[in-house]
């Protein structure tokens, strides 16, 4: 992707106030060549840097966030209750459920403090709140915000898992041997990457001796984290391989002449397999 659809893509986002869900709509009509995919990655990426950013002032919001839900529970006004402080207030359903909830478990006293060790046992299941009106309140949160959710978390997790088993699927179609994560743990290695070539291959007379699926959008920020805590650690074990972002990548991270890895938004099939060396005399 360049430089200025990004930026518009960030700018839409920064200057977009309200759920997340609203967002994501916004997004996927203004910049129809994008997928969804990588609109939604790149939203996510840049809605948690604002809430980390704005956290000081969230927490300093908590008493206001749970006036206002009693206030409006005592007015019976109609559910999506926190939904609408969210929305009101633009943090994340979620967060301000946390904080509604705890703020609940210590209006109930003392006595619930040993039960309440988690907060997120209660956004995960709904059902273990005894209040019933706060239970629904905090279920619709987890449905309404693609961010924090606990719903969110177990999706990423599964989309993640569904790139590498496409990633595996696809080496093996193309006649690639190779060993993944579990079996290169099995023979001691702690950081390892999704792929590691038994026999390395060449793309644009680049050797590849391994392959790490990124079921994301690849931005300096994310790109420069990765780097930092996995790429060089392969590369200084395996030699110069493959990252594949599989919801494309800012074109400024390309570096051409980096001869630690190459990026891409797919598994190349223009390859040359190299021999193994004869040492038949």
């Amino acid at each position: 992707m360049n430089l200025k659809e990004y930026n518009d893509i960030v700018s839409t986002i920064k200057n977009f106030k309200g759920l997340t869900i609203n967002c994501l709509k916004k997004l996927v009509t203004e910049f129809p060549s994008q997928s969804y995919d990588t609109l939604y990655s790149i939203l996510q990426f840049e809605f948690q840097k604002r809430m980390k950013i704005n956290h000081p002032k969230t927490q300093s919001n908590k008493q206001i966030f749970w006036d206002s839900y009693q206030e409006s529970v005592a007015q019976e006004e109609p559910s999506g209750i926190i939904v609408r402080i969210a929305e009101k207030f633009d943090v994340a359903p979620c967060l301000v459920a946390k904080i509604i909830l705890n703020k609940y478990f210590e209006q109930m006293g003392n006595e619930q403090t040993d039960i309440v060790c988690n907060i997120n046992i209660y956004m995960r299941d709904t059902a273990l709140i005894t209040d019933p009106k706060l239970a629904y309140e905090v279920f619709l949160c987890t449905l309404y915000d693609n961010v924090y959710s606990p719903i969110t978390d177990v999706m990423k997790s599964s989309l993640g898992q569904q790139y590498e088993i496409k990633l595996y699927r696809e080496a093996t179609q193309l006649g690639l041997g190779f060993r993944d994560e579990e079996q290169l743990r099995k023979h001691g290695y702690d950081k390892t990457p999704d792929c590691k070539l038994e026999v390395p291959i060449s793309i644009n007379g680049f050797v590849i001796n391994w392959i790490e699926s990124k079921a994301l959008f690849g931005d300096p920020e994310i790109h420069k984290e990765y780097m930092k805590n996995q790429y060089l650690s392969y590369w200084n074990r395996f030699g110069p391989g493959l990252v594949i972002y599989w919801f494309g990548f800012l074109d400024t991270i390309l570096k051409t002449n980096d001869k630690r890895y190459i990026i891409r938004d797919h598994l190349p099939k223009n390859f040359v397999q190299i021999p193994p060396p004869n040492f038949d005399l």
